[in-house]
């Protein structure tokens, strides 16, 4: 069954898309099978990979409209890479998931019937704190929380992690925290250098690779470029290399874990 990873903040502006999609390549390009899920109205993630205009269903057609998943998912150039894209449509989900006899756990299981089908599934989540997001968070084994090395970034985390733990308390969420990411860091600034310092002794994991701000990362993402592409700023596809490497090896701890766990 697939490991779940859900990349999440309520603040935007932190690089989780570019986070989700090129951690979501990353695996693949690895020789994972690999979905991206993009769980975002604004369906950044899926336009990486394909033209807006080509995006025509959902999962909000899995789910109000009861088209079957597979039908949904859609082929990228990364063999391993499958995208279930997003359409402002999700915009509509949100408000009847909030609605629906439990809502929350729709989307887990529209993914149920095709978990065994790959090696990763990767969520990308809107900027807030949405029945969609909360969807997604259910439908998750493990989070990675983005934290762009900016003030206000720095300040809702806690606010954040607070707001999944009661979600947790409440048994609506089982997922754990993987990991916080410290991105778009610039050294040289006192916050970049702040984040970097404090993160490894805050009271929660992070992950000891850091995305580094480029001037290249706009124009990457204007090209529609990846991890181990051309037109991929060197710097950001090795930082995002090293990061993936780091979640393959937490989630693999995980699951030995829970492994000598079920045995005793």
């Amino acid at each position: 069954m697939a490991e779940t990873i859900c990349m999440a903040n309520f603040k935007g502006g932190v690089g989780k898309s570019t986070t989700a999609v090129n951690v979501a390549a990353s695996l693949a390009l690895r020789g994972n099978r690999t979905l991206l899920v993009d769980c975002d109205p604004q369906a950044n993630a899926s336009e990486m990979f394909i033209p807006e205009p080509e995006i025509t269903r959902d999962m909000r057609s899995v789910i109000a409209e009861r088209i079957p998943v597979a039908e949904v998912i859609r082929k990228t150039r990364i063999p391993d890479l499958q995208v279930l894209p997003a359409t402002f449509d999700l915009a509509y989900l949100d408000k009847e998931l909030v609605v629906s006899p439990s809502g929350i756990q729709r989307i887990e299981r529209a993914i149920r019937p095709i978990e065994d089908r790959y090696d990763y599934i990767v969520f990308d989540t809107g900027p807030n704190l949405s029945h969609l997001t909360l969807g997604a968070l259910a439908a998750a084994r493990h989070i990675v929380i983005p934290v762009s090395a900016s003030v206000w970034s720095t300040t809702g985390l806690r606010k954040f992690v607070r707001w999944i733990d009661q979600n947790r308390e409440d048994e609506v969420i089982s997922a754990r925290l993987l990991g916080l990411v410290a991105t778009m860091v610039d050294v040289r600034t006192r916050i970049g250098r702040s984040l970097l310092a404090d993160l490894p002794r805050g009271t929660y994991p992070a992950f000891s690779t850091f995305i580094p701000r480029r001037v290249g990362a706009e124009d990457a993402v204007m090209e529609g470029a990846v991890v181990g592409e051309p037109a991929m700023d060197t710097d950001l596809s090795t930082a995002y290399e090293a990061l993936t490497a780091e979640i393959i090896t937490r989630v693999a701890v995980i699951r030995e874990q829970e492994g000598r766990h079920r045995v005793r």
